[in-house]
């Protein structure tokens, strides 16, 4: 199974895409890291974890160019899941990804900006269904702020369900990502946020992933 976490611009890809691998990593799942970013900040994340022992460590290889789709099936024959970390741009290596995954998350931030790139990444999943046709395009809201007097989480959510019923097949996720420092802190340590030990972070991924994730795998 191969997992692609995709968006033209970035919007805590890497953070979503570590967090998930450690989360099945920690589920049992034989999970191979797949960083397709030039930028490398998932390697260099994985790099911090394997200083600490007691963490379950995660294999991670670095792919970008024309051969990602070949060499993403080729992982997926050894590894039982795949994540791929895409580069936060409309690019070859993440294009090629999406025509071999199963699943996509395009995370979007609440903003006016990453709503408009958010029309991009979509497109470019509806233009990898035409040949991948079992790609699952989920869409997940992160970035919300922890008040809930702030209105821009609700306000999003509807400017993105407009948006979305002009598409088909593209599920919106009903769990979101709120912002919490511990999600900078987590990097130096090589941690996913499950392993934090911040209670609100880890419940609130948890969700994210029985509800986008554990239906799959």
């Amino acid at each position: 199974m191969i997992i692609t976490v995709y968006a033209t611009k970035s919007s805590t890809k890497t953070s979503i895409a570590v967090s998930t691998a450690v989360y099945l990593a920690n589920k049992g799942k034989d999970v191979l890291l797949a960083d397709l970013d030039t930028q490398a900040s998932a390697t260099a994340w994985l790099e911090f974890r394997s200083d600490n022992g007691k963490l379950k460590q995660i294999p991670c290889i670095q792919k970008y160019g024309k051969t990602v789709a070949k060499d993403l099936k080729e992982f997926d024959s050894r590894y039982e899941i795949v994540v791929a970390d895409c580069g936060g741009k409309n690019d070859t290596s993440g294009r090629s990804a999406l025509l071999v995954s199963d699943t996509v998350i395009i995370p979007v931030f609440p903003s006016s900006l990453s709503l408009l790139t958010l029309e991009t990444s979509l497109n470019a999943c509806v233009d990898a269904k035409i040949l991948n046709n079992k790609l699952k395009v989920i869409v997940v809201l992160t970035g919300c702020s922890a008040n809930h007097l702030v209105k821009d989480t609700k306000e999003s959510r509807k400017l993105i369900e407009d948006m979305l019923g002009e598409y088909e097949d593209v599920l919106f996720a009903s769990n979101f990502i709120t912002t919490r420092k511990i999600w900078m802190d987590i990097v130096a340590l090589g941690k996913g946020i499950t392993e934090s030990g911040h209670g609100q972070a880890t419940g609130q991924f948890q969700l994210l992933m029985e509800e986008i994730v554990n239906g799959d795998s």
